[in-house]
């Protein structure tokens, strides 16, 4: 029996290699997305590996730190040591762990914000008063580097809406990475200014994670910060990467510091919390800045 010019087994035949070229299809498919999830799995691998090894290199440092000046204090071969010199040893002690204690809470923040389980709880803020604060708290480590800090703040700005400790921590973590890479007799300089508009319809805070009595509606202003440091600046390549955990851009002009790369990643997870935006620019060799945006309070 033939149905128009193709006998039945024709037709079967064909109808044959028509399922079996599907299924080869589909399984072609299937081998892509297998291989895509194996890079994936070696990439997040990769990172995990790095990130344990910045991280008990980051723990062994200060912990050494306070275990061996502790040490020297508890001596009693060492007699009395003169006050100076127990100062000294006790502030190192203190500094160390206040580095591990930023360190650890890195960790726990950006578990939290990876869990969907961080709240931020906004209120009305000084801008200005939140960045002297954190000028002053990162003045040691200006100060041990020999670099310059300074603001340059619009007096009228009005308070931002933002969660205070929070705030806090973006523009610590922004400081400290700009003083890190900054050289000694180096600048850096944080400035604000109130600009209007939503920075994107998409980057809005998400209402559960977002709590307070008043914030902005569309349209509303926004500030604008800029952290903006005379370091050996990022090469355009590598610009996308510095906001990556656990990642520090690999480039034989820039000098290799410690830290786990926690401190960027954070910044942009912690402004989009806040509905805002960052970005970077930068020139190598001659510096680099940084710029988020939070929403004003609407007073």
């Amino acid at each position: 029996m033939r149905v128009g010019a193709f006998s039945a087994r024709e037709v079967d035949l064909v109808t044959t290699f028509a399922r079996q070229s599907a299924v080869a299809i589909e399984n072609a498919r299937l081998f892509r997305e297998i291989q895509d999830t194996a890079r994936q799995l070696e990439e997040v691998s990769r990172h995990k590996s790095q990130f344990l090894a910045s991280m008990s290199h980051e723990l062994r440092t200060p912990l050494n730190a306070i275990i061996g000046f502790s040490e020297v204090l508890l001596d009693p071969n060492l007699g009395d040591l003169p006050p100076e010199e127990q100062r000294e040893f006790l502030t190192n002690i203190l500094t160390s762990g206040k580095h591990l204690l930023r360190l650890i809470n890195d960790v726990l923040d950006l578990s939290k914000i990876e869990a969907g389980k961080m709240e931020l709880h906004q209120e009305a803020v000084s801008l200005a008063d939140t960045v002297e604060g954190v000028l002053g708290t990162v003045k040691p480590l200006a100060t041990k580097k020999q670099v310059r800090v300074s603001s340059t703040l619009d007096p009228d700005l009005p308070p931002a809406w933002a969660d205070p400790p929070r705030l806090k921590q973006i523009l610590y973590n922004l400081l400290s990475n700009a003083i890190k890479f900054t050289p000694a007799g180096g600048q850096v300089t944080v400035t604000a200014r109130q600009v209007p508009g939503l920075p994107s319809p998409v980057s809005r805070p998400e209402p559960e994670r977002a709590t307070g009595d008043r914030g902005p509606e569309t349209g509303a202003e926004w500030l604008e910060v800029s952290v903006a440091d005379t370091g050996i600046g990022i090469p355009e390549k590598d610009l996308d990467r510095i906001f990556l955990e656990f990642e520090q851009v690999s480039d034989p002009t820039r000098p290799r510091q410690e830290g786990t790369g926690l401190g960027l990643a954070l910044v942009k997870k912690l402004v989009r919390m806040h509905g805002g935006t960052v970005r970077v620019a930068s020139t190598p060799g001659k510096g680099s800045t940084l710029t988020f945006t939070v929403p004003a309070a609407d007073l």
